[in-house]
C-alpha cells in the first residue's frame, strides 16, 4: 500500500481592506475604509482540483478574514482624513451642479484629459441610464409593507430612499477605491492507496502538519481582486444639508460606488444594513420610552420615542423615503422626509450606533439624461474617470477614513509621523510625551475593544452574521467633527471615542448562511452536520465571526500597547497571517504555549501583564474568541464535561471581568 498526499484547499473571500493590498494600488498610504479590516478568513465557494502527485479537494476548516483596500487619489497622498479641510461649503468644482469656491483650488493631475468622441458619450449614457434603471429600486410604487417582510427588514426607508446628484447631494472629492483578497487555507492528509492509485475507502486518511514555513506547502496563499468599489466624500445641500449645518450636525456623507461585478456586495449591505439598523432603533427606542426626547425633527419639536418607533412600525417613513426621487426631481417639497433623516442623524450620533448607517442611493438617470453630459467634468473636477454604466451608489453617514488597521502600530510610531508643531518664534517645538499606559490601556480595552465587541453583539442580535471581519471591518471615529481625533496617539477620552462595524458586502441573515454550501461544508470539519443539527451550526455561524474579531483584538493589544521596540528588543511581526500561523500551526491553539510565547518579547511585557490580572481574563476572552468554533464543536459532541457550561455570545463576553477592571 502506498500513501497518497492529499491537500485540502478552501478559498476565502477578503472583503475590502487597506493593509498588505494597498501594494497593489496606486497610492502607498492606506487607511482603513468602512468598508475596511484585516484578512478575516472568508470562504468562498470557488473549489479547484489539480493534479500534482496529490488530489486537491474542497476544505471548510479555514477561517474568513475580511480586508479593505483603499487605495488613496495622488490629490491625498500624504494629507491624512484631511476633515479640516472639506468643512460645509469649502470645497472646489463640486460635481453635481454649478457651484465653486474661490477659497480652495483642486489640484488636478498633470496628465492630458482624455478625449471622448460625442457618439460614444451619448450611446453611453443611454445604456447607462437603462442599465441603472433596470438595477435600481423601483420609484413611488412601494408599499409600507414592502420592506417590512422577508430579508429586507427595513423601518428607515434606506434600501428605498434615492437621492439626486445635484439638488441632494454634491460631490467633494475622491478618496479611493476598495477591492478584496481571495485567502485559501491549505490542510494536508495522508490517504492509503493500492497500486493502481485507487484510495481504500476502508482506511481513514491522517491530517498531517505541513512544514512550517515550507514554500512548497503553504498555510496559506492568497490572492487580489483588484478595485471594485470606489469611494467618494459628499455632503448634503438644500434645506437637508442647512437644516443639520444650523443644529451643528456634520452634513458629510461617505459615497461608495459599486461597479457591475460588485453588485452582490451592494445587495448585501443594503439588506443588512437596513436589518440591524432597524432592529436596533426599535430596541433603542424601546429602552428610552419614557425619557425627554430621541431627538428631534427640526421646525416640529421634540419627538418622543414612542411616537418616533409609531412612526417606524406604521411605515410612515417608507412611503416618505420611496418618493423623495420624484419630489426632488420636480421641485416638489421633500420636508417629511428631510425631518425623516434629521431624526435618524440625531438619534444615530445621540446613541452611538455601532455600525455604519445607509441613508439611501444616489439615482444618476437625470445626470445621464442630460443632453449637456461632459464626461470630461468628472476629470476636472475629481481626477477619475465618470461612473460605470450599471454600478450602484450608496450613500452613508460619514465617520472619518481611520480604522482599526491604520491604529494598529506603537503610538510611538503614530507620533512620530504628527507634523511638527511650532513656538512664537518658528522654532520646532518637542511633541508632549505619550499618556502612561494606564490611560492608554483604559482607552483601548474599555473603549476600542469593548466598542467592538458590542458591534458583533449587536450584529447577531439583529439575525445576522458579518462573515468578513477584520481590522479595516472597524473604523474608529469621534463624536467631534475631527473624525481622526480617536486614533490619535494622544486619545484617552473613552467618552469621545465611537466605533463603528462597517463592510457589510458579505453578511447574510444566520438562517441564510445555514444553506451556504461553503460554510456546511467549513462546519463539516468540525464534525458539525449544518442540516440536521440546526442549532448547532447556528452557534457555529456566530463563533466564525469571534473567531475573526479575536484576531483583531490580538493586533490591538500587541501593537497600540506595546513597548518602544529596540535593537536588542525588535518588534515581531503582527500582521493577521503571522499571528494565524503561530497560534494554529506553531502552537497548535493551545493558549498557554502561546501566552509563554507572547511573554518572552520585551516589548509586550507590559501587554501579558494586563491580560493576567483579574486571573488572566485577558487570556480568557482572547480564549474564548479564538477557539469560539472549536468549543463548539465539542458542545454540540458532549465533549465538555461540565453540566453548567454554556457557550460563550459577544453579549455573555462583555460582562468579562476583562472589561470591568478598575486597575486600568
Amino acid at each position: 500500500m502506498a500513501s497518497e498526499i492529499i491537500i485540502n484547499m478552501a478559498s476565502s473571500l477578503v472583503h475590502f481592506t487597506t493593509f498588505q493590498s494597498l501594494a497593489v494600488a496606486v497610492s502607498a498610504f492606506a487607511f482603513d475604509a468602512p468598508r475596511a479590516g484585516r484578512p478575516r478568513a472568508i470562504h468562498s465557494s470557488q473549489n479547484r482540483n489539480e493534479h500534482i502527485n496529490c488530489h486537491i479537494i474542497a476544505n471548510p476548516r479555514s477561517s474568513r478574514r475580511c480586508t479593505n483596500i483603499l487605495t488613496l487619489s495622488a490629490a491625498q497622498k500624504g494629507s491624512g482624513d484631511n476633515d479640516d479641510m472639506i468643512f460645509f461649503d469649502d470645497f472646489a468644482d463640486v460635481v453635481g451642479d454649478s457651484f465653486s469656491s474661490s477659497s480652495s483650488q483642486l489640484q488636478l493631475p498633470s496628465r492630458p484629459l482624455p478625449d471622448f468622441d460625442e457618439r460614444d458619450s451619448s450611446s453611453s449614457a443611454a445604456a447607462t441610464s437603462s442599465q441603472t434603471a433596470i438595477t435600481s429600486t423601483a420609484i413611488a410604487t412601494n408599499t409600507k409593507q414592502a420592506v417590512i417582510s422577508g430579508n429586507s427588514y427595513d423601518l428607515t426607508g434606506a434600501t428605498v430612499r434615492q437621492f439626486s446628484l445635484g439638488p441632494d447631494i454634491l460631490l467633494s472629492d475622491y478618496v479611493g477605491s476598495l477591492g478584496f483578497d481571495q485567502v485559501t487555507d491549505w490542510q494536508y492528509y495522508l490517504e492509503s492507496v493500492d497500486e493502481e492509485g485507487n484510495v481504500d475507502p476502508y482506511q481513514e486518511r491522517i491530517e498531517v502538519q505541513a512544514p512550517f514555513m515550507d514554500p512548497s506547502r503553504p498555510a496559506r496563499t492568497r490572492s487580489k481582486s483588484g478595485s471594485v468599489v470606489r469611494i467618494f466624500r459628499g455632503e448634503f445641500r438644500g434645506k437637508l444639508g442647512g437644516m443639520l449645518r444650523s443644529n451643528g450636525m456634520d452634513n458629510r456623507v461617505l459615497i461608495k460606488e459599486y461597479s457591475p461585478d460588485s453588485l452582490d456586495l451592494a445587495s448585501n449591505e443594503k439588506e443588512g444594513i437596513g436589518r440591524i439598523m432597524s432592529h436596533w432603533l426599535e430596541n433603542v427606542l424601546l429602552a428610552n420610552t419614557g425619557s425627554k426626547s430621541s431627538g428631534s425633527s427640526a421646525g416640529s419639536g421634540t419627538l418622543q420615542p414612542t411616537d418616533l418607533l409609531e412612526e417606524l412600525q406604521t411605515g410612515d417613513w417608507i412611503e416618505a423615503a420611496s418618493s423623495r426621487y420624484t419630489d426632488s426631481i420636480t421641485d416638489t417639497p421633500t420636508k417629511a422626509d428631510d425631518q425623516h433623516l434629521y431624526t435618524l442623524l440625531s438619534t444615530l450620533t445621540k446613541y452611538k450606533a455601532p455600525f455604519t448607517s445607509l441613508l439611501g442611493e444616489m439615482n444618476l438617470n437625470d445626470y445621464y439624461d442630460d443632453p449637456n453630459l461632459d464626461p470630461n467634468e468628472w476629470y476636472r473636477s475629481l481626477g477619475v474617470k465618470p461612473p460605470t454604466p450599471g454600478s450602484v451608489w450608496l450613500i452613508y453617514d460619514y465617520h472619518g477614513l481611520s480604522t482599526a488597521d491604520s491604529y494598529c502600530q506603537p503610538l510611538i510610531f503614530q507620533q512620530s509621523k504628527l507634523p511638527p508643531k511650532r513656538g512664537v518664534f518658528g522654532n520646532i517645538v518637542q511633541p508632549p510625551p505619550l499618556p502612561p499606559f494606564k490611560e492608554r490601556a483604559r482607552y483601548v480595552v474599555q473603549g476600542v475593544l469593548k466598542q467592538m465587541l458590542t458591534a458583533v453583539a449587536e450584529t447577531h442580535e439583529a439575525g445576522l452574521v458579518h462573515k468578513s471581519l477584520g481590522r479595516n471591518s472597524f473604523i474608529l471615529s469621534s463624536v467631534g467633527m475631527d473624525k481622526r481625533e480617536a486614533t490619535s496617539p494622544y486619545a484617552v477620552v473613552v467618552d469621545r471615542l465611537r466605533v463603528v462595524l462597517s463592510d457589510w458586502g458579505f453578511s447574510q441573515t444566520i438562517q441564510d448562511a445555514l444553506e451556504d454550501e461553503e460554510f456546511q461544508r467549513r462546519a463539516k470539519s468540525f464534525g458539525l452536520d449544518a442540516e440536521y443539527d440546526v442549532e448547532a451550526a447556528e452557534e457555529f455561524a456566530l463563533a466564525e465571526d469571534l473567531h475573526a474579531l479575536g484576531f483583531v483584538f490580538l493586533a490591538l493589544l500587541f501593537t497600540t500597547l506595546s513597548e518602544p521596540a529596540t535593537l536588542s528588543a525588535p518588534m515581531p511581526k503582527t500582521n493577521d497571517d503571522t499571528w494565524q500561523r503561530l497560534f494554529t500551526d506553531l502552537f497548535q491553539k493551545d493558549m498557554n504555549e502561546f501566552r509563554e510565547y507572547c511573554s518572552n518579547e520585551d516589548v509586550w511585557e507590559s501587554v501579558v501583564e494586563l491580560l493576567d490580572r483579574e486571573e488572566g481574563a485577558g487570556w480568557n476572552v482572547l480564549g474564548e474568541l479564538l477557539l469560539a468554533r472549536e468549543n463548539v464543536s465539542k458542545w454540540s459532541k458532549g465533549e465538555i464535561m461540565d453540566e453548567d457550561y454554556e457557550l460563550v455570545s459577544a453579549r455573555t463576553l462583555l460582562s468579562s471581568p476583562f472589561f470591568q477592571m478598575r486597575t486600568i
